[in-house]
Formats: C-alpha cells, structure tokens, sequence
C-alpha cells in the first residue's frame, strides 16, 4: 500500500475514533445533564440555580469562562462565574446594568444566540473587545435559557484561544439550557413568592409601638433564612389603661404565608381582647374562644405580660409559649415561671397568670424559639445556653443594656444554623 494512502487511511481512522470517542463522552454528559434537573429542584433562588448550573457547565465543556446570568431587580443583571474565571473579572462583574452593550445583556434583552469564535467577531462590542485582553478571553458563546417572553437566564462560554463549537457541543449547550428552563423559571417564582410574603408579614407587624411610662422598650424580627420560610412570629405592645401596658411574643404554627396571615388575625384579635379587658388571663381566654369556634385549624403560642408602672411590677399569663428570660441587678439571668397554659385555638382554655415585682434596673426579654432553638440541643439545653450568652452580653460590652441585648438576639437569629424566623422583644425598668 502505498505510503500516501496508508497516512490518508490513518488519518481517517484516527478521526472516525476521535468522533466515537466525542460521542461517547457526550452521551455520558447528556446523562449528566438530565440528572441536573434534580440537582436543581433542590435549589429555590435563581442565584442557587444559576451556581449549580456554572458548576455543570464548567465539567461539561472545554471552556474556561463559565458565566450565568440573569436579570433581577431595577433591571440589573447578576451574573455567577464558574471556577475558572480570573479572579478580577469575577469581581468586577459580579453585577451590570441591562442596557450595558455586551453579549451576555444582549442576551438577555432580545433572546438572540451568540457565538464568536475569535476576536475579530467581538468587534460590535467595544467594551467585549477592551476587556478581552485582562479577561484572557479569545472566543465566546451565549445561549439564552428559555423564560415566559424573554430569557429567564443565559449561559457563556468563554475560550483562551480562538475556537470554534462543534454539533455535539452546541447540541449539549442546548439540552443544558433546557434543562435551566424550568429551574429558573420555578425559582423565579419562588422568589416573588417570598418577597410577598415577607411584605405581608413585615406590613402585620406592628409599625409603630406607644411610648410605655416606666420602660424601655426594643423589639426584633427576622424572617426565616430559607424561601418562603415565613411563618407566624409576632411582638407587641399594647396599652391597656392607668399606666399599664402589655408586652405579647407569640407564635402561629406554621411557616408559610397563611400563617403569617393567622399572626395577623390572631394578634389584632389578642391586642383587643387586652385594650379591651387589660386581663392577660381574661385576653388569652377570649382569644382561644374566639379561634377555636370561628377558625378551627388556627393554633397559636403567646406570653403575654402586663406591667403596671405605678406598683412596679408584672402580671404574666402563657399560651403554651417559651418563658421569658429575666435579669435583675446583682444576678444571673434566668427564666421565669409563668402561668402556662395550652395554645390559643385549642378551646381548652384555663389560663393562670402569675404576678411578680419588677423594679428598677430589671430587664425583660420575651422572645420566639428562632432566637434560641439550637438544633443539636434540647429546647431545655438552649434556654440555659442563652442566659449564659446574656450575662456574657452584659458583663464583657459596654453600652445601653437592652441595646446590648438587641445585638444579642440579632446574633443569635442571624446564625447560619438558625433557619427559622425569629421576633424578641426587650424591656428595662427605668
């Protein structure tokens, strides 16, 4: 066989085993492609999705800029690198304006596919063309990810050198784009979600609290860390009559925005029963009543404690809710005991209150179980865990003791262990 022929045959079988060898690989991205459809249900912000899809993308093709995008409020564009971008092209555009003249905002704009296999085709955009060089970027392709009307996301790739996507590339590009579709999409409407709900939530909290005579008065929320983890924490005060007035934590059961709709009911129909009667007993009684007959699977925890500036003390009556933490001048935090007794909405009623001093100086913390719940330990474990966090707060910062104890809290809930919403409110006698 002649020398020519026999190089050509080579040639030939080379290729056909470098093509068999492309298929091959791409079968089994394919496969992984399909299985990043689960991999991202378990994702519920677009950022999360668009993470994991740079992580895919970037094990997937040859390319080293890995970049997904997409647009989010006041039509800004966040944009998630992959993990081999430099790292001053991932911090200087972390975020860009829509109308930016660069592919990836083009994109995102009109829908329209871009792909430039070298730096000549980077030209209609002259900022692409001015950060080539510092981004070591030589060849680029957008593919839009699928949304309502417009893109819901983008997909880039991005080479060193000049090069050129084949079918099976631009196939797998696709199918992965497919796939973010309905990810994106599911995300972006759990995000909307949550924004609403945590406006509802916010708007039923109370915006303005009254000036009580004798205390010092702060409060705190915050919503859950995780989407639609709203729920029905609330705080409250509320004056009752001469002087007096009523501290309220509770808790609707739930995490979702029918229950941050409850904490609504439940804390307007409570704060009533107290302007109404200024008895926490008679207040928690009436409420119970009220919720057990008209909306049956409404079930709610709440402490409620009225304090009388005039004989310096506190008249305390629960729900079923966690006890309130105490500090005294000249001693250890602590809880205290309290009436206890079961849950607004359970119609059983027989609430007892308990009556006790609180003199000058004392300090009062009402709170929810996100401040304090602590999931490798008992909800016992970690009741004890915060008095010693509170006398800790006290005696190494100076400053206002209730602010002190504000920061506190705002700690303890900001936890990134801590998932659930959380509400306090912080009281001192003056």
């Amino acid at each position: 066989m002649p020398a020519d022929l026999e190089a050509e045959l080579r040639r030939e079988v080379a290729d056909l085993k470098a093509q068999l060898d492309r298929e091959r690989r791409a079968r089994g991205h394919r496969l992984e492609i399909t299985q990043l459809a689960a991999v991202t249900s378990g994702q519920v912000t677009r950022r999360g999705v668009a993470s994991v899809i740079a992580r895919k993308a970037s094990e997937v093709f040859t390319a080293g800029w890995i970049m997904v995008a997409f647009v989010g409020d006041e039509d800004i564009v966040h944009i998630v690198h992959g993990p081999r971008v430099p790292d001053e092209i991932r911090s200087d555009w972390a975020t860009t304006p829509l109308d930016v003249s660069v592919p990836i905002c083009e994109a995102l704009r009109t829908g329209a596919r871009f792909e430039l296999p070298n730096r000549d085709a980077f030209a209609p955009w002259p900022i692409l063309v001015d950060e080539s060089d510092r981004a070591r970027l030589s060849s680029f392709t957008v593919e839009p990810v699928r949304g309502a009307q417009l893109p819901a996301a983008v997909i880039a790739l991005g080479w060193d050198h000049p090069y050129e996507m084949d079918d099976v590339e631009r196939e797998l590009l696709a199918e992965l784009a497919e796939v973010a579709g309905p990810a994106f999409r599911r995300a972006s409407r759990t995000e909307t979600d949550q924004d609403i709900a945590t406006t509802l939530q916010s708007w039923l909290l109370p915006g303005h609290l009254p000036d009580v005579e004798g205390l010092t008065v702060s409060t705190f929320y915050e919503a859950g860390k995780d989407a639609m983890k709203v729920g029905g924490d609330w705080y409250d005060v509320v004056e009752v009559d001469d002087g007096r007035a009523a501290i309220v934590v509770g808790d609707v059961v739930g995490h979702d925005v029918r229950a941050a709709a409850e904490m609504g009911q439940v804390r307007h129909v409570l704060a009533s029963n107290l302007a109404r009667c200024g008895d926490p007993v008679e207040s928690l009684a009436s409420t119970d009543r009220y919720f057990h007959r008209r909306v049956h699977d409404t079930m709610a925890t709440a402490i409620v404690m009225v304090f009388d500036s005039d004989r310096s003390h506190l008249e305390i009556a629960s729900a079923g809710h966690l006890p309130p933490i105490v500090v005294e001048p000249g001693t250890a935090a602590r809880t205290l005991d309290c009436g206890l007794g079961p849950p607004i909405g359970s119609g059983l009623g027989g609430y007892t209150s308990v009556a006790r001093p609180f003199s000058t100086q004392a300090i009062l913390i009402g709170f929810t179980d996100g401040v304090v719940e602590q999931r490798d330990r008992t909800i016992d474990e970690s009741m004890v865990d915060f008095c010693g966090s509170v006398d800790l707060a006290l005696s190494t910062t100076a400053g206002n003791a209730v602010a002190v104890l504000n920061e506190l809290v705002r700690a303890r809930a900001g936890d990134p262990a801590q998932r659930d919403d959380a509400a306090a409110v912080i009281v001192q006698a003056s």
